[in-house]
């Protein structure tokens, strides 16, 4: 099978552990976009933060994509603009911050910091180191956030978390989606967003089939747009339940599961 587009997650996957690009796999993915392979980063990252990658593998070059804060922004790398771009209405901020127990903290964006309630944990330096972004503690969440926002996060211990996820989910069924990107992360966008919804959107954009796109990825977000793909690689490092959705498991990331996975199939 020709596959024309790769896309992949960052964290955990075309990143190693390090929040890096190997020398090899920065090496494999432009001599594949070189040959004619389309690249299209697909991250519950912000924006901000996954155009340093995209520079790095001259996406705005070989005309690749961004699929930032799981997929609420499309972003193209040649025009420098976003094709789409949706964000949570202002009205359900407070409402949703209202929901966050004592013991978890919300996250939000501004003007290039991540902005956390409250004393930030261990979760919410974990988000900040691996964003390159400085946290913005607030004593009133809803006051300081107001920007558009595309995405909000909570964290929290994963078995408490998965009971805030439940509640969150069946109160704002109709108006937010809900997925959790790591046990400790619960990411909340706009209803309707996620990783595959947009990657769809993207390939009837470019004329593209599903059945002509190679995926790579290791988390819980990543399960849509792996169900979705021609073919979908786990790095070995993923989730038990994503390697089990998984068509092949390549190496890890630590260990240029990507660049392992492009030269074996593109």
């Amino acid at each position: 099978m020709k596959f024309r587009f790769l896309a992949t997650d960052l964290d955990g996957t075309l990143l190693t552990s390090d929040k890096a690009i190997t020398p090899r796999t920065l090496e494999v993915l432009v001599g594949a976009q070189e040959r004619g392979l389309t690249v299209i980063l697909a991250s519950g990252r912000p924006l901000h933060s996954i155009l340093p990658f995209a520079s790095q593998l001259e996406l705005n070059k070989y005309r690749g994509y961004v699929i930032a804060y799981n997929g609420s922004v499309i972003w193209d790398c040649a025009a420098g603009k976003a094709i789409k771009e949706q964000t949570i209405p202002q009205s359900l901020i407070p409402q949703l911050a209202a929901m966050v127990p004592a013991g978890f903290h919300i996250h939000g964006y501004k003007e290039g910091s991540i902005v956390v309630q409250g004393i930030p944990d261990e979760w919410s330096r974990y988000i900040a180191r691996a964003n390159r972004m400085p946290l913005l503690e607030t004593g009133n969440f809803v006051k300081t956030i107001t920007d558009p926002q595309h995405k909000c996060i909570i964290t929290g211990s994963p078995r408490r978390l998965w009971h805030l996820e439940k509640s969150i989910s069946k109160r704002f069924e109709n108006s937010l989606s809900v997925c959790r990107s790591e046990s400790f992360l619960l990411e909340i966008m706009p209803k309707g967003v996620d990783k595959a919804e947009a990657l769809q959107e993207l390939l009837s954009l470019l004329g593209g089939k599903a059945e002509e796109l190679l995926c790579c990825g290791d988390g819980y977000n990543d399960l849509g747009m792996l169900r979705l793909a021609g073919l979908s690689c786990a790095t070995r490092n993923a989730n038990r339940s994503v390697r089990q959705v998984a068509s092949f498991v390549t190496t890890s990331n630590d260990r240029d599961g990507v660049a392992y996975a492009v030269e074996r199939f593109c």
